[in-house]
């Protein structure tokens, strides 16, 4: 194993806490991740949560946003049980998602291999107090397949909504397996993705309501069930969020529209 020298960032990382955690989490988590980041340290940003939701065996969750350019970032996200676990955990994702960018690694990391996993799929409470949360509107970017994946992994997403640069379709990109992706669109559309390596599945996306999809997602527990709303035609993602509830996110058309 590799011998990680500590790298001391100039400032402390930013960290920003919700709910009760320890006070001394925002030293712990510079002592951990500084090594990592390095240079990036100063140009990073850490968020620690406690869920208040009861019952749920994973109530902490720990999200890194490193702005490595205008046009490179990368982030991070975990849930675990304490917070030592915690910070190991966002430790080694972040060191997993810098990978993404492999010239952003301190030499003695680029040495090390990973394989980039998928994220952990977030606890859902039991389906009799599960709430839609969180509904939000989107007008995604245009991108082709292949920087829709780029931001897939980099951002630590279980799905990517975007405009697909030739097609025009609004798309979503999830995982199909280690190294495997597929494309799900309203109406299937092959342009674009001919060009795309690794060969990409296309899908399309079955007409729900959100009462269905909503009925889908408490029967197989997956973390997203993406569809078309019956009503209208526009492609929806339905998701499991970390604090056991859903949210829903819509394509549409709307100015300005973070993720």
């Amino acid at each position: 194993m590799s011998t990680v020298v500590p790298v001391r960032s100039a400032a402390p990382i930013p960290v920003s806490t919700a709910g009760i955690v320890p006070t001394d989490a925002a030293s712990v988590i510079h002592e951990h991740l500084a090594p990592i980041l390095g240079p990036w340290g100063n140009s990073s940003r850490v968020r620690l949560t406690r869920l208040p939701e009861p019952g749920l065996r994973r109530p902490l969750i720990g999200q890194v946003d490193v702005q490595l350019s205008e046009r490179r970032r990368v982030r991070a996200q975990v849930a675990a049980a304490t917070m030592s676990e915690l910070v190991g955990l966002l430790a080694t994702r972040t060191i997993e998602q810098l990978q993404v960018y492999p010239d952003t690694l301190a030499a003695a990391l680029r040495e090390r291999v990973f394989v980039l996993p998928a994220p952990s799929p977030p606890e859902l409470l039991p389906p009799d107090r599960r709430q839609l949360a969180r509904r939000k509107l989107c007008d995604p970017a245009p991108m082709t397949v292949a920087d829709a994946i780029v931001v897939l992994n980099a951002m630590d997403y279980r799905f990517q909504l975007f405009r697909e640069k030739y097609s025009r379709q609004h798309s979503i990109v999830i995982r199909n397996g280690p190294g495997r992706y597929r494309v799900i669109q309203p109406r299937p559309n092959p342009i674009g993705l001919d060009v795309t390596w690794p060969p990409i599945a296309l899908a399309a996306a079955e007409r729900r309501s959100v009462a269905e999809a909503i009925e889908r997602l408490d029967l197989t527990g997956a973390p997203v069930e993406i569809f078309t709303l019956r009503s209208t035609g526009r492609l929806h993602a339905l998701y499991a969020r970390y604090d056991g509830h859903y949210g829903l996110l819509a394509s549409g058309t709307v100015v300005g529209c973070p993720w």
